[in-house]
């Protein structure tokens, strides 16, 4: 049971993606108001992902403390910090929950007003589309498809990856978010990018607990 949670965890998350795709397809407008709208369901999926991967690797830093150098603890460390970010930028950092009132510099810059840095907006250009749209998808294809054959070919890349404490992802993971891709793309939506942020952070998820090379990060 133990080694198939990553299974059954992304079928249900593909439930969830599914019923988006079929709801953007038949009523868009539905679709952004109930189903991907900020401080709804989704959103907070999302949320739960990102902290459920910070957590898991706050947890391994305490674990491997006296098993691992110091190298390998601070990526560690580093990436359950961007995982905590993530979760941060997602919703805000608590301001819609709390009522906190944008300064004065976010509601200026911020294509939405809120506190946070990924709807920025410097020189006309949104941050969210450069960074988190156009640079992160070059990242995630690089990491998917390029890194994995690097680590099983050459055993100088394995060293440096697991000495970096490198989470891979398994071919299992590499064709569920090939799969979320292109069920993204099919609901023909404008919103299309919060159902593949929504299913990508839960595939992060998993392969950050179930990786390629798990055998690096046993105690």
């Amino acid at each position: 049971m133990k080694k198939h949670i990553d299974k059954i965890v992304l079928a249900l998350v593909f439930e969830l993606v599914l019923i988006g795709v079929y709801w953007a397809r038949i009523d868009d407008p539905s679709f952004k108001h109930f189903f991907v709208r900020e401080d709804h369901l989704v959103e907070w999926l999302t949320v739960m992902a990102l902290l459920g991967g910070s957590a898991l690797c706050f947890f391994r830093v305490w674990k491997l403390w006296a098993k691992k150098n110091w190298i390998f603890l601070l990526s560690t460390f580093v990436l359950g910090c961007l995982f905590f970010f993530g979760a941060g930028e997602e919703i805000s950092w608590g301001q819609r929950i709390l009522g906190i009132e944008s300064s004065e510099f976010f509601k200026a810059h911020n294509a939405q007003g809120e506190t946070n840095l990924h709807n920025l907006v410097v020189g006309g250009t949104k941050i969210n589309k450069l960074v988190f749209g156009l640079l992160l998808g070059i990242f995630i294809a690089v990491y998917f498809l390029i890194v994995p054959l690097l680590y099983r070919k050459f055993e100088v890349v394995k060293k440096w990856i697991n000495a970096l404490a490198m989470p891979l992802p398994t071919w299992f993971h590499i064709a569920c978010y090939a799969a979320l891709f292109l069920l993204a793309e099919a609901t023909g939506s404008g919103k299309k990018g919060e159902l593949l942020e929504f299913g990508g952070c839960w595939i992060f998820l998993m392969m950050t607990l179930y990786p390629l090379n798990k055998e690096n990060f046993k105690g």
